[in-house]
């Protein structure tokens, strides 16, 4: 993706997770391509993307969702006004152990929680069985739109 100088990130990408290498430019090049090819109604403003501990996602999920267990993905909607399209605060701990459990991909897993808070800023939700299911079928569309377009990131974390 080419950027001038005065032309500000889609993705503003803070690491709060020991351990983690994310690569920033790949992180903004999946999100690219999801808000191009995938066509769904992409949020407006810049997308800020935390990656967290188990400890800290645990901390958020019990402030704002009265639950203190630990979770994949916690997304807060932004204000456009503002130029925020919102936060997606990911936990790639849970990620890895979801993958090394389950015979998946580290890098795809993390992804997919992106792309799953990413669906949620779109408009998705998945509290009813019938959004579950459509948000389901958008995270497969994402999915295999960053696999075509090879914009997964590449994750790794040190265990």
């Amino acid at each position: 993706m080419n950027e001038s100088p005065n032309e500000s990130k889609r993705a503003q990408v803070i690491n709060l997770c020991p351990g983690l290498i994310a690569d920033e430019n790949e992180i903004e090049r999946m999100f690219a391509v999801l808000d191009e090819l995938c066509g769904f109604d992409p949020p407006s403003g810049e997308l800020s993307i935390a990656f967290v501990s188990k400890l800290e996602i645990s901390r958020i999920h019990g402030q704002f969702m009265q639950d203190v267990s630990p979770t994949d993905v916690i997304t807060f909607p932004g204000d456009s006004d503002e130029g925020l399209a919102g936060e997606i605060c990911v936990c790639p701990e849970i990620a890895r152990d979801y993958a090394l459990e389950n015979g998946k991909d580290f890098s795809q897993e993390l992804a997919l929680y992106l792309a799953h808070g990413y669906l949620h800023l779109c408009g998705f939700n998945d509290t009813e069985e019938t959004e579950r299911l459509e948000m389901r079928r958008a995270e497969n569309v994402a999915m295999q739109t960053l696999l075509t377009n090879d914009a997964t990131p590449r994750f790794s974390l040190a265990t």
